[in-house]
């Protein structure tokens, strides 16, 4: 089967409310069988919504609407419902008692425009909410079904997972995996992966994304044995092909891996920040249990900090300026050796807008003081605003850590 999605609203066309409502009803439509074909946005006007959703079901089997069930006058899904199926709205006075009681459980009277929210459109039916006010709406129209649910998350969620998704469910059992990598650019991946970038079963897609990329892979199939057969498949081509660029799966992250690497091996890491201001330091430490092998880290934002606290030499900054290989392993070094660690990452960086000490905007270099004597520096290039560059900053020092305990093994 083939879903739409129709939200209503106002304040989500004008930017006040986030639509997270598309993502999450997106994914849990994937995960029975009944992947969105295309969302739209309407305002609160009647005739939107009732064009929006007579176009949704000429085109797909569900149709899920979300919001436009409140109380006030600019709620108009019901009334949008029934002017679609041709009737009218008649009011459920069991829905009413029931909203009734429900302010009653909180000490209040219900004020009478919340009578309207049991407005039913003749020839559907009502999808009980247990969480909150407006009941949600179930209808059918030239073959399609039209589900209209609150546009409160919570509600939405509630009502999809209990009572619409089990109705929608096909029987076909749904899987997705996640294989992450890191270090080749998107184009890259696509030569190497182009066939199965094009496979039916399992469905691929590319989700870039902060410096590195998920590969999200979808199958279908009679069994969860089938589907995890035809994932790990998929995955053993993938990782023969990217090689050491995949890094993990599914919940995996950089600094997850990198903390059982260096766990394992009983290291302590510290980190020296520049441009990044403690913002890859943050990352290493939000895995739980990271004290075991991250020691701590210095933020050096300015030359007088890099000379006074990590003894890189007013010479060699001057020299070469602040944003340069040899300041980036000058930070290592002195990291590594002011907290007795036994690898330190450094990254400095011209975040922008503007130039840095000569350096254009995007230009990032990254310093490693590893395992023995063993010092590096990586210099690049990336593109986007400055959050978008120390992103990829907090990203590439990572990598950068993970192929050297790769290459050290």
């Amino acid at each position: 089967m083939k879903s739409v999605l129709v939200c209503v609203g106002d304040e989500l066309l004008a930017g006040v409310i986030v639509n997270t409502n598309a993502a999450m009803i997106g994914e849990l439509l994937q995960a029975v069988g009944a992947p969105v074909l295309w969302s739209m946005c309407v305002p609160d006007d009647e005739d939107a919504i009732v064009d929006a959703i007579r176009r949704a079901a000429a085109g797909a089997e569900i149709v899920i609407v979300t919001g436009g069930l409140g109380p006030t006058q600019d709620d108009l899904t019901r009334e949008a419902i029934a002017k679609l199926l041709g009737t009218q709205v008649e009011r459920d006075e069991s829905i009413v008692e029931d909203i009734r009681g429900r302010f009653k459980a909180f000490g209040r009277e219900m004020p009478p425009s919340n009578a309207k929210q049991a407005d039913i459109p003749l020839g559907a039916r009502a999808i009980p909410n247990p969480y909150g006010t407006a009941p949600g709406i179930r209808a059918t129209s030239d073959g399609s079904v039209i589900y209209a649910i609150p546009g409160v998350p919570g509600e939405a969620r509630r009502m999809l997972d209990e009572q619409i998704l089990p109705e929608i469910g096909s029987g076909v059992t749904i899987r997705a995996r996640l294989i992450r990598c890191v270090g080749l650019p998107e184009s890259e991946l696509a030569d190497l992966l182009a066939d199965l970038a094009t496979a039916d079963n399992p469905k691929m897609a590319f989700l870039p994304g902060g410096g590195e990329i998920r590969l999200r892979f979808v199958t279908h199939g009679a069994s969860e044995e089938e589907c995890v057969r035809i994932l790990d498949g998929t995955e053993a081509v993938v990782r023969e092909r990217v090689g050491p660029f995949v890094y993990g799966t599914n919940l995996d992250t950089l600094e997850s891996v990198v903390g059982r690497m260096l766990q394992e091996r009983n290291l302590r890491l510290v980190t020296a920040e520049s441009c990044t201001a403690g913002a890859l330091a943050a990352r290493i430490s939000n895995i739980p249990g990271s004290s075991e092998y991250f020691v701590g880290g210095i933020v050096a934002y300015t030359k007088e900090v890099k000379t006074a606290e990590l003894g890189v030499s007013p010479q060699v900054l001057e020299a070469h300026g602040a944003v340069s290989e040899e300041v980036a392993r000058a930070m290592a070094i002195g990291a590594k050796a002011r907290l007795s660690a036994d690898i330190a990452l450094s990254v400095t960086c011209a975040a922008g807008p503007e130039p840095h000490d000569g350096a254009e905007p995007g230009t990032l270099v990254l310093g490693l003081a590893g395992l023995g004597e063993t010092v590096d520096a990586r210099r690049l290039r990336v593109p986007g605003d400055r959050e978008q560059v120390r992103a990829f900053a907090v990203t590439f020092s990572l990598s950068l850590l993970r192929t050297h305990l790769l290459n050290a093994l």
